[in-house]
């Protein structure tokens, strides 16, 4: 199954994360669409590119925040996968949020989404490489 990260291409934190992951993983079964992408633009419903978070799209399900980063720990077999079960989602949500609120400020913020054309894991066009 195909697992798709739909990450903020202007964050800088964000795409630092999807460099280490594209990097980290080299499973062909992950891959990676910035929201400006014309591919997230078409697999994503407009209302969700107004939202402060990152979805992964995993067999015909989205996720977003907690669930999400845990997914992708889980899929990439990271050891932090198991903090899930340290505290409940509505603390692990609260602090996605205000990471998510305060990433530009603290982590900055490029002035256009720059990705990588020659990678196949980066899903930019409108069809699936």
């Amino acid at each position: 199954m195909r697992l798709i990260i739909f990450y903020d291409g202007v964050c800088l934190l964000c795409s630092k994360l999807i460099n280490f992951l594209s990097r980290y993983s080299e499973n062909s079964l992950i891959y990676f669409s910035p929201l400006q992408s014309p591919y997230a633009q078409k697999e994503l419903d407009q209302k969700y590119h107004l939202q402060n978070t990152v979805f992964v799209k995993y067999d015909n399900k989205l996720y977003n925040k907690s669930e999400a980063v845990f997914l992708i720990l889980k899929i990439i077999k990271h050891p932090l996968r198991f903090a899930k079960y340290l505290l409940p989602n509505v603390i692990w949500n609260w602090g996605y949020d205000l990471i998510a609120r305060k990433r530009y400020l603290w982590f900055g913020k490029k002035e256009q989404c720059i990705f990588p054309k020659d990678n196949p894991q980066f899903l930019i066009d409108e069809q699936l490489n």
